[in-house]
């Protein structure tokens, strides 16, 4: 199958064209297991998987299942915010992951400096490499946290996998 790509300029500095797919929307069974304040980091914890879970290319309206989820690859075009955002209402308790996929041009293999910008957990891969986790839940403002990565000569394929642990109203956005 032939790869047709479509370019667009970083706008201030942020990517605007995105895939995505998700949320799969898990429900937190034995939810009594996870207490004190910080149950939200230890739901994430549980459910957290060192790879992607993306076994295949992400290519717009793919479909594919994960876990019994049945799941499609989307065109997303951020607004002024940047946001890729997945906000939404759960009437029980649900751990969320969803996935962000784009590629990324360099003129030359680089050294840069990345910054993710999430409600909650998330993870960072560049060319199939695992480059960054951030643990953390800031339910109305997300918190923006800076990274270090390498770009190779050419296309980068960048993938991002970010979480949410859902009580009801869930802020859900990444940039």
């Amino acid at each position: 199958m032939q790869k047709y790509y479509v370019e667009y300029d970083l706008r201030d500095g942020y990517i605007h064209q995105w895939l995505y797919a998700g949320p799969q929307a898990i429900n937190v069974e034995n939810l009594e297991q996870f207490q004190g304040e910080d149950y939200k980091l230890q739901i994430a914890r549980h459910y957290f998987t060192e790879d992607t879970l993306i076994d295949h290319e992400p290519v717009e309206t793919v479909t594919f299942s994960l876990d019994g989820a049945d799941l499609r690859w989307r065109a997303f075009r951020t607004l002024d915010d940047h946001f890729v955002d997945l906000t939404a209402f759960y009437h029980t308790t649900h751990y969320l992951r969803s996935w962000a996929f784009t590629g990324l041009l360099s003129a030359g293999e680089q050294q840069v400096q990345m910054v993710l910008t999430t409600n909650g957990p998330a993870d960072v891969w560049i060319n199939g490499a695992h480059v960054h986790r951030q643990e953390h839940f800031c339910h109305q403002d997300p918190q923006s946290v800076s990274f270090d990565a390498t770009l190779q000569d050419g296309l980068n394929e960048i993938m991002v996998r970010f979480e949410e642990v859902a009580a009801r109203e869930c802020p859900y956005a990444m940039a």
